[in-house]
Formats: structure tokens, C-alpha cells, sequence
């Protein structure tokens, strides 16, 4: 067996690079479909139910799969596995291109869904093999950024691809993108070293991740944190035109700011944990920084432009806790062998709280008349969940680790 995580002296930073691409590749197919689905629903008559399956088909997959797919990647091979899932990624979208009716469309998400999971489940491993320990922290923050990247994107270029080659021609553009991936990333990770499988039957790997109370407590925070973030991107183009009274595209446009505003927090959380900086610690501050900007963002006492900084200021702080989670992950995984597994029971939190978010948050408002303070509700007790994790996490006892 190679050691390659602890073996590694210079960091690859051309393979982290590709390997981003790749996740961002991922990422448009997750951002593609908002944007296109009035168009969808009009070409291929699809009512709201089928609609919103179209949207959930990866969280579904993500809630259901995310651990299962991490073992799947440490016995087949990560770095076949992202080569795997940006292919699933290409053949669901050119299968979406040429769909005629929900049942085939339905089919060409599932193979994208499974894409997706492949390659944001397996990519870490392999970054974590291209670097040096002393950029670890740093290169995992860089890869936080795929997710807020692609979704943003896809919302600013899927309004203009859509007035010109409709939303057929978006699916091929970014099946034709993930195809090219394929190639890229392979090569940049050609004779990269790598942690052979866990011993024994694929069941054990499972078990023995899950038994890790701190892995647990990470996958939990990013579901606190995916709850907020998600439901509040879902939501903001319907909440801008009611509190501030924007025009819809309007909204879409600053919607699509603040999701890129989590990109420089992914950035800001490597560098202070490069600095030593505890990962329990920009948690916990990042979590009640949330919570501070969704009250005065939800609440209508401020004036509408610090409001909307305070949206922006969400978003950005926000976005120090994947990279804090993604960073922390290798020391808490059974051993380096279990890197994908652990990754995998992370993203299964993340798609979790994605799926619950956004329905919650409008069954609060409903509740409250159509008001949308009653979504602050969902929203504080979410960032006071992420922030209790982290606390708790801080008081683990450190993770005994085999030797690899």
C-alpha cells in the first residue's frame, strides 16, 4: 500500500484544480434546472408534482445514498469513480436532451444524480492525495467552492442559453462539458498515489464510519447548514419582489450574487484554518453569524439595502463551514482508507438538510399567513443546531486511528 496523504510533500496543485473543474461541472447540472423549468413545464406538459421531482431527484439520491456511495469509491477506486460519475453526468444529460416526456426525463436526472454523488463524493480523496499536509486545509476550502461555483454559474448563464439555443441546448452544452471533463481529470491524476481499500466486506467500512460520533456530529452540521443556505437560495427570488420590490429578473440577478458570495467565505475558512485557527471554532462563529444576518435580513425593521447586505453577509459567512467540515473530515475518518466513506457520510447530511430546507421554511410561512417572519423560526433553530454540534464536537475525545 501507498501511504499517499501522509507521503506527500508538494502539493499538485494542477490536479486540485481539475478536480474542482470537475466538481463544477457537477454542480451546473445541479443549477441547470431551475432556471429551465418553465420551459420544461410548457414543452414537455409537466405539472408541479412531476416538476419538483425533476428539482429533488438529486437529493433524493444524496439523502438515501451518500455513505453507500463512499464505500462504493474506496473498493472501486476513487479516481475511476469520478471518471465514472462525470460520464453518468454526460450520458444523463445528452438521455435529458433528447427526452420527450417526464419518464425519460425523470430517468436522464436519476443517471445525473448518481453522477453527481460519484464524483462530489469521491474528488476529496483524490485532492487529499495531491497535497501536502500543510495545504490540506487550504486545498479542501478550495474544493468547498465547486457547489456555490457551478449553481452560480448555472443561474447567471441558463437565462441567456435559454433565449438562444432553448433548454434542450443547455442539457448538450453541459453534457458536452462533462465529457470533456472526463479526459481532464484523468489525466491531471494519472499516477496519482492512493490509500488502498479498507479491509474486509464493504459492511464493515460502513459500520465502522458510522460509528464515528464526531463523523456524525460533521454530517449533522452540514445538514443544519445546508437547511439554511438551500431554502434561503430557493426562496429568495419569491422573497425579494414581496419585501423589496424588485422586479423578478431583478431578483434572479442578485439571487445569483448572493450564492457567489459563498465562494470568498470557502476561501476565508482555509486560510484561518491554515492559520491554526480551530474548525469547532469558525463553525460556531460562522453558525451565529447566520443567525444574526437571517433575523435582520427576515425581519422588515432595517433599511432594504443593509438588509440585503445582511443576505450577502449570510451567504459569505456561510461559507465558512463546508470548508471547516470538509478540512476536519480526514483526521475524524476510521483511517485514511476511509476517506471516501467519511466524505460520503458527510454529503448524505448536506442532502438531507437540502431536502428538508426549503419545504419547511414554506410550511413555516404558510403557517404564519404568508408572512415571511415566520420563516425565521426554521432558520434560528437551524444555525443553533450547527452551533451546538460544534461545541459538542470541541469536546470529543480525540479519534483513536489504526495504522493505515
Amino acid at each position: 500500500m501507498s501511504p499517499a496523504a501522509d507521503l506527500a510533500d508538494r502539493t499538485r496543485w494542477g490536479v486540485v484544480l481539475s478536480l474542482l473543474l470537475g466538481g463544477i461541472i457537477a454542480a451546473l447540472h445541479v443549477g441547470k434546472v431551475p432556471p429551465a423549468l418553465p420551459a420544461l413545464r410548457t414543452e414537455l406538459g409537466l405539472d408541479l408534482i412531476p416538476a419538483g421531482f425533476v428539482v429533488s431527484t438529486f437529493n433524493v439520491l444524496g439523502m438515501s445514498l451518500g455513505l453507500a456511495t463512499g464505500v462504493v469509491a474506496d473498493r472501486l477506486g476513487r479516481r475511476r469513480l469520478v471518471g465514472l460519475g462525470l460520464a453518468c453526468l454526460a450520458g444523463g444529460g445528452t438521455l435529458g436532451a433528447t427526452s420527450a416526456g417526464f419518464p425519460l426525463l425523470l430517468a436522464s436526472r436519476v443517471l445525473e444524480g448518481l453522477g453527481f454523488m460519484a464524483v462530489s463524493v469521491a474528488s476529496p480523496a483524490l485532492v487529499l492525495a495531491a497535497t501536502a499536509p500543510r495545504d490540506r486545509p487550504l486545498a479542501l476550502s478550495l474544493w468547498s467552492v465547486f457547489m456555490p461555483a457551478g449553481m452560480a454559474l448555472a443561474m447567471v448563464a441558463a437565462p441567456l442559453a435559454l433565449d438562444v439555443v432553448g433548454w434542450r441546448g443547455l442539457w448538450w452544452t453541459i453534457a458536452a462539458l462533462a465529457a470533456a471533463g472526463i479526459g481532464a481529470v484523468l489525466a491531471a491524476t494519472r499516477g496519482l498515489a492512493l490509500h488502498a481499500p479498507p479491509a474486509g466486506p464493504s459492511r464493515r467500512a460502513l459500520l465502522e464510519s458510522l460509528r464515528r460520533p464526531a463523523l456524525l456530529l460533521l454530517a449533522g452540521t452540514f445538514g443544519a447548514y445546508a437547511f439554511q443556505w438551500i431554502a434561503l437560495m430557493v426562496w429568495l427570488p419569491t422573497f425579494l419582489p414581496a419585501a423589496f420590490g424588485v422586479e423578478a429578473r431583478t431578483a434572479a440577478l442578485l439571487t445569483a450574487l448572493v450564492v457567489v458570495m459563498n465562494v470568498p467565505g470557502n476561501l476565508l475558512g482555509g486560510w484561518l484554518l491554515r492559520r491554526g485557527l480551530p474548525a469547532s471554532r469558525v463553525i460556531l462563529v460562522a453558525a451565529l453569524g447566520m443567525a444574526l444576518c437571517a433575523t435582520g435580513l427576515i425581519l422588515p425593521v432595517l433599511p432594504d439595502p443593509l438588509r440585503f447586505a445582511l443576505v450577502l453577509l449570510f451567504s459569505g459567512t456561510g461559507g465558512l463551514i463546508p470548508a471547516a467540515l470538509f478540512a476536519t473530515v480526514p483526521g475524524e475518518a476510521p483511517s485514511p482508507r476511509h476517506m471516501a466513506a467519511a466524505n460520503g457520510l458527510l454529503m448524505q447530511g448536506s442532502n438531507i438538510g437540502q431536502f428538508l430546507g426549503p419545504p419547511v421554511v414554506a410550511a413555516a410561512v404558510t403557517a404564519a399567513g404568508g408572512a415571511w417572519t415566520g420563516a425565521l423560526g426554521p432558520m434560528v433553530t437551524a444555525a443553533a443546531l450547527a452551533a451546538g454540534a460544534a461545541v459538542l464536537g470541541a469536546r470529543l475525545p480525540a479519534p483513536a486511528r489504526p495504522s493505515p
